[in-house]
């Protein structure tokens, strides 16, 4: 038998919304315990000299200033180069960075400042090998210090803990299959992986819905709290939603909070009371009432299993079993839904949201269940987009939070003094050759990139007395309506945004062959569109 290694193992499942960690030393794997919790909120902070908040920092942070949050970095990875956090433009891989980091840092001074011998990083199924999202969230880890780590999947990590904490590997027959319903707090994940060996394949396409999660069901729980305010004191409600200043939005975003923990608390009660600012009494929420309101969205999660199930190939009543992992998969209701789906009770551990990060460490490197290592790129200057709006906090429908100036001050923006000057006149409209000429560029475009049946044709005049603006405008219109098809029908996984799912292919499409050839000319057409 060989020798241990010295050092130990480090499993890192950066979430949505919360990373959890684990690690492996001397054949006892934990879950760590950062700022007296075991889930670090994923949720990032810039402090006002510029410095990246994490943890609990972060979570203080966003409440003073939610312009300065990000608050699901892992969704603007995949979405944007950049972010404006404040008045600062900051690259979305530092911001995962320093998640990565804070947690390395703290699972290295548990161990008397070692640094670990392995780094696991776990990752959704649809972040396949060379594509950005694996590069970028491996760039954060070089970035955060923890070296080239090994990526797994996050339903293989969950199915390794599952059999080997369960009632032995027999548990899952060499060629079982089994399914992974992982619900998370900002989206849902879905797979059915083959047992091969000592570890475990994908068997089919994976599934899901990256705008379903928790989140969701955190509106639908609000939305019934609005109902009750409302009843009681309408005024009330709007004013806290509607009402500015620093001492509001701390309201609101404790509020926020409670619903959270709240709505999970609901999955061990009848019932739950919240204190909600401007109101002297709590306010009551059922489970009963709560599930209704889910109901719809819960259908729709087992949906998307059963549609992936089928897309494996097989059926329910012949999978091994479904393992629920993610924070949200803890409400009784999906129990119940997933039992009638599939004959029997899914399984599920105590603690749902470590089942990832714990399964990432019993993974063998080089296994079938081990994702090769990306090799970065040399590093490019980023692109000069300009840098994203942050994502904005949950909300109640029909409420509008008006935005927290940073310094507490409104600025008013006065035009410059001077002379009186007439107004430009319009530019003259483009000849009718450059319009028949870019109009077949774009329909090209389309039919190169297969979506022409997606999109009209465009066919544009230049009559007497028209504009430069009235010309180009339904080109304009043509050359976005060609983008949204394409971010329709090639997205990277289900459930983006076409707008999203398009910059995403725009960031990739040097490995994306003839389609990047099409965004390359279809950005070259929306430059000179710009031009006329």
């Amino acid at each position: 038998m060989s020798a241990p290694r010295a050092g130990f193992d480090l499993a890192i499942d950066f979430g949505t919304s919360f990373t959890t960690t684990a690690t492996l030393a001397g054949g006892r794997a934990e879950v760590l315990e950062i700022d007296g919790s075991k889930y670090v909120p994923s949720l990032v902070c810039l402090d006002e000299d510029g410095n990246v908040l994490v943890g609990r920092d972060a979570v203080n942070g966003a409440a003073m200033a939610p312009d300065r949050t990000e608050r699901v970095p892992k969704r603007a990875l995949v979405a944007h180069e950049q972010v404006l956090l404040g008045s600062s433009t900051v690259a979305t891989v530092d911001l995962v960075a320093a998640v990565l980091a804070r947690v390395g840092d703290e699972a290295s001074r548990r161990f008397s400042g070692r640094s670990p011998s392995r780094v696991v990083l776990t990752h959704p199924a649809r972040w396949q090998p060379g594509g950005l999202e694996l590069r970028r969230l491996t760039e954060a880890a070089e970035r955060a210090g923890l070296g080239e780590p090994d990526l797994v999947a996050e339903p293989v990590a969950a199915a390794q803990h599952y059999v080997r904490s369960g009632s032995g590997d027999q548990t899952v027959p060499d060629g079982g299959v089994i399914g992974v319903y992982d619900f998370g707090g900002g989206t849902f994940d879905t797979a059915v992986l083959r047992r091969r060996g000592d570890g475990f394949a994908l068997a089919g396409s994976p599934g899901g819905d990256a705008a379903l999660g928790g989140e969701d069901l955190d509106a639908a729980f609000m939305e019934i709290l609005a109902e009750h305010a409302e009843a009681l004191d309408a005024d009330a409600w709007t004013a806290l939603w509607e009402a500015e200043g620093r001492i509001r939005e701390r309201d609101r975003t404790l509020l926020r909070r409670d619903v959270t923990q709240a709505k999970e608390a609901l999955s061990r009660l009848p019932a739950v009371d919240l204190w909600v600012p401007g109101y002297d009494d709590e306010l009551r929420v059922t489970r009963r009432e709560y599930e209704r309101a889910v109901e719809p969205l819960l259908a729709r999660s087992v949906a998307e299993l059963r549609d992936t199930i089928a897309r494996a190939g097989t059926t329910p009543d012949a999978l091994v079993d479904v393992y629920l992992t993610g924070s949200t998969s803890r409400t009784p209701r999906i129990s119940a839904l997933l039992a009638d789906l599939l004959g029997h009770p899914p399984g599920m551990r105590e603690d749902p949201k470590a089942v990832v990060a714990l399964g990432a460490l019993a993974t063998v490197p080089g296994s079938v269940s081990a994702t090769q290592h990306v090799r970065l790129p040399p590093r490019t200057p980023p692109r000069t987009q300009p840098p994203a709006e942050p994502t904005p906090p949950l909300t109640p429908s029909g409420l509008k939070v008006p935005p927290v100036p940073a310094d507490g001050t409104e600025k008013v923006r006065r035009p410059d003094s001077g002379p009186a000057s007439r107004p430009a006149p319009p530019p003259p409209p483009p000849s009718p050759s450059v319009v028949d000429e870019i109009a077949r560029e774009i329909a090209a475009i389309a039919e190169a990139a297969g979506v022409a049946d997606l999109v009209g044709t465009v066919a544009p005049t230049v009559r007497g007395g028209s504009t430069g603006e009235a010309t180009r405008r339904p080109l304009v219109s043509a050359a976005e309506g060609v983008g949204t098809a394409i971010g329709t029908r090639h997205t990277p996984f289900p459930g983006l945004p076409p707008e999203i799912a398009l910059q995403v292919l725009r960031e990739g499409r040097g490995e994306l062959g003839a389609l990047g050839r099409c965004l390359t000319r279809l950005d070259e057409v929306r430059e000179r569109l710009a031009t006329l």
